[in-house]
């Protein structure tokens, strides 16, 4: 018990580490982080705690209580970056310490440590605990609900537990919808059909579950259906779980092999080492051969669905992540206990580690040199750092020490946070949110000015400017018609289509503009010079350029 108090207070203080530090450094950049800070800033602005909603309207994508934990962070920590982000990081947390969990009901004390800081470790783990997004709150709740089956299952069908993961799935499914249910269900119904023991699904107290699990769940959907009637129903199980599974949202990533790349991008540095730990473990761990399967099971179901899904976004596959993260652990937990010489195999995937992060860096240096080139000294800085930190690795494998060398791994991956936020965060910020762009704005707006955005800044734009009456301004019309307003209005807006408001041949703008503020692709622009006179360059039909 010692030992294991011991590894849950260090897997939760690294974890804490490395989701926690810095969390607020960056601005809101993806669009659906802008997406979910913005509905629950403006559900808490309204006193909705029902209805999800964005620039006044009701949002039918996602389910309720992921909207709940932001704005409850709102509420105690005020309405921030860091606070839309931290129910994703505590998850993380609480994520790496059931996969710990599962590690140790399943193999060893030392699988579960290992397997939690390969989680922690993992690159898509680290982004998703550092994102104001659903999906670590998804994938959480699933590795719980196979915790406390399995739990249950190998303590003799304990009810209790069966009850506790039926009343997670609840909580999965009122965070992402059905799948939340429909997955972990297939997964435990495939792997006892399995091993043929396909009566402990009898004795799953299947009544009292779903009592406890449509309790739960439901009461939300049910006032969703009570308030918004059809509409809801239509577009949230219609469109939302059907219409995109079988027709494509994106034109992009409509292949079935669009998640291969993602598994070995996303569960990075560790997939590395797959092929070599899955095909060590399946050698030499051939009593365990039952949870092996398990974990198979879980993981391929989750990338089979989603393969066969026409609509496929990156995190998709994400909850299958705990799954290989337990296999690594096993894989650490014997081959640092005792692995033998190192094989070929083991020394080729070593040493393309060390090359990753000098070849990454190379890669993103090459790439800011041409359109980021404010990064470069930026980039530089952390390239020295993490080629430093895998230069130490190369030395721990050099000098065969097997030990060292992965954990050497998972301390590059935990410390490498640091340069990251120290770095990089600013000048992503300014290239991609819209945080310094409407701190420019604020400098100018005077009571009653009208902002507009592009529909990919719209959302950041309104977070950070504490209103939601922020028009899109992304047609070509749309844009026209709002610089035509006599009163003074400000657009940010992407330069290329500052230009094209003059150059399309259709219905170019007859007035001149003016660029207040430019940085990147992006230009503050508005329809009459500004008070102090001061603009970057006015742009017309004449001059468009």
């Amino acid at each position: 018990m010692k030992n294991k108090t011991i590894d849950l207070i260090v897997v939760s203080v690294i974890a804490g580490f490395v989701f926690l530090c810095g969390l607020g450094a960056m601005g809101l950049t993806d669009p659906d982080e802008r997406f979910y800070a913005q509905s629950a800033k403006e559900m808490l602005d309204r006193g909705d705690w029902i209805t999800p909603c964005i620039f006044d309207k009701p949002q039918f994508e996602k389910p309720i209580f992921y909207y709940w934990l932001v704005m409850i962070s709102y509420k105690v920590f005020g309405v921030n970056e860091a606070a839309a982000r931290l129910p994703s990081a505590l998850f993380g947390v609480l994520g790496t310490i059931g996969v710990y969990y599962i590690g140790w009901l399943l193999f060893s004390r030392r699988t579960g440590f290992y397997a939690a800081l390969v989680m922690t470790t993992s690159i898509m783990y680290i982004i998703l605990a550092r994102a104001c997004v659903t999906d670590m709150v998804l994938c959480v709740f699933i590795v719980y609900v196979f915790l406390f089956y399995l739990t249950g299952y190998i303590s003799g069908h304990n009810k209790l537990l069966y009850l506790a993961a039926a009343g997670t799935a609840g909580l999965a499914v009122l965070t992402k919808g059905p799948i939340g249910l429909i997955l972990p269900a297939a997964i435990i119904s495939i792997f006892v059909v399995l091993i043929k023991d396909g009566k402990a699904l009898l004795r799953f107290p299947l009544i009292s579950g779903s009592i406890l699990f449509l309790a739960v769940s439901a009461p939300w959907y049910f006032m969703m259906y009570k308030i918004h009637g059809m509409t809801f129903i239509d577009h949230f199980f219609g469109f939302q779980n059907i219409t995109r599974f079988l027709s494509p949202e994106h034109k992009i990533g409509d292949v079935v092999y669009y998640y291969v790349p993602i598994l070995l991008g996303g569960f990075l540095p560790w997939s590395i080492f797959l092929p070599y730990g899955l095909w060590r473990i399946a050698r030499d761990d051939r009593p365990m051969f039952r949870w092996h399967l398990f974990l198979l099971v879980w993981a391929g179901v989750f990338f089979i669905f989603f393969s066969l899904s026409r609509t496929k976004l990156p995190t998709y596959i994400f909850p299958l992540f705990p799954a290989l993260a337990v296999f690594m652990g096993r894989y650490l937990d014997r081959m640092i206990a005792g692995g033998g010489p190192m094989k070929m195999p083991e020394r080729v995937s070593s040493g393309l580690y060390c090359a990753v992060f000098p070849v990454t860096m190379a890669v993103f240096y090459a790439v800011a040199m041409k359109k980021y080139t404010v990064m470069e000294g930026a980039i530089l800085k952390t390239g020295v750092v993490l080629t430093a930190m895998a230069v130490v690795s190369l030395v721990m494998l050099v000098l065969k020490k097997r030990a060292l060398f992965y954990h050497s791994i998972i301390a590059t991956l935990c410390l490498a946070v640091i340069p990251i936020t120290v770095f990089l965060s600013l000048p992503i910020t300014r290239y991609e949110s819209a945080k310094y762009l409407v701190a420019e704005i604020k400098k100018h707006i005077r009571p009653g000015d009208l902002v507009g955005a592009e529909t990919d800044y719209r959302r950041g734009v309104a977070f950070y400017l504490g209103r939601n009456d922020v028009p899109d301004i992304h047609l070509h019309d749309t844009m026209t018609k709002f610089f035509q307003h006599d009163q003074r209005v400000w657009g940010i807006i992407k330069d290329k289509n500052h230009r094209a408001l003059y150059t399309d041949k259709r219905n170019p703008y007859q007035l001149p503009t003016y660029v207040i503020y430019q940085y990147g692709k992006r230009d503050i622009v508005s329809n009459k010079i500004p008070d102090d006179g001061d603009y970057v360059k006015m742009r017309s039909r004449e001059e468009p350029y």
